[in-house]
């Protein structure tokens, strides 16, 4: 069980993933502001930061198909069979059926699609500020159900999908800030989320 202490550093962690990945420079920055100089230097992508530049390499990578394209959406790297479709369709669909039964309608709020992976990461995110809450307030047995379905996404929708999206971006990436926080975001969410490490 995690102390408060970390969960709450798991919430903002998940967080400020959540706007990278939707490109939210201006709630990434807010974020920033909070922490300490010696806190900043403990993300090795931030000490990249310039805005204009991580902003034109965020549309090259995640919204514009071409040359440096790195798809952020986890059904893009399923197989192209019919039964991998099949499997994927299957899938989203019980994505959204997760959403839905933990009313999380973030996905659909933003425009996007529920397994892009700023969506997943928001789900990650909520959950940990429900866990956060349920423990302050004494509810052990619903912040250990709310921690268990983080880990459960990760494992279920996550996980897979992460290790081809590192192996596809190691050919395209060619910035320091995304260069860092891909590796790193993939790390951190394996040492967060995967019970069989």
């Amino acid at each position: 069980m995690l102390t408060i202490e970390e969960r709450n550093g798991q919430l903002v962690l998940t967080q400020l993933f959540t706007h990278i990945w939707f490109g939210d420079w201006d709630k990434y920055e807010a974020i920033l502001k909070q922490f300490p100089d010696d806190i900043k230097e403990s993300f090795p992508f931030h000490q990249y930061y310039n805005r204009e530049d991580v902003e034109l390499w965020y549309e090259n990578y995640f919204s514009i198909p071409g040359v440096y394209f790195i798809p952020p959406y986890v059904s893009s790297y399923s197989e192209k069979t019919e039964e991998a479709m099949d499997r994927s369709r299957q899938d989203l669909l019980c994505l959204i059926g997760t959403f839905e039964n933990m009313g999380f309608y973030y996905p659909i709020e933003k425009g996007e699609f529920p397994d892009h992976i700023g969506s997943l990461t928001a789900f990650l995110s909520a959950a940990s500020a429900e866990e956060v809450k349920a423990d302050q307030d004494g509810y052990m047995e619903l912040a250990q159900e709310l921690y268990q379905a983080q880990v459960d996404m990760y494992q279920s929708h996550m996980k897979q999908g992460l290790k081809k999206i590192a192996k596809h971006s190691k050919r395209k990436l060619e910035d320091p800030f995304f260069s860092s926080f891909i590796p790193f975001y993939l790390e951190t969410m394996k040492d967060l989320y995967d019970l069989q490490k």
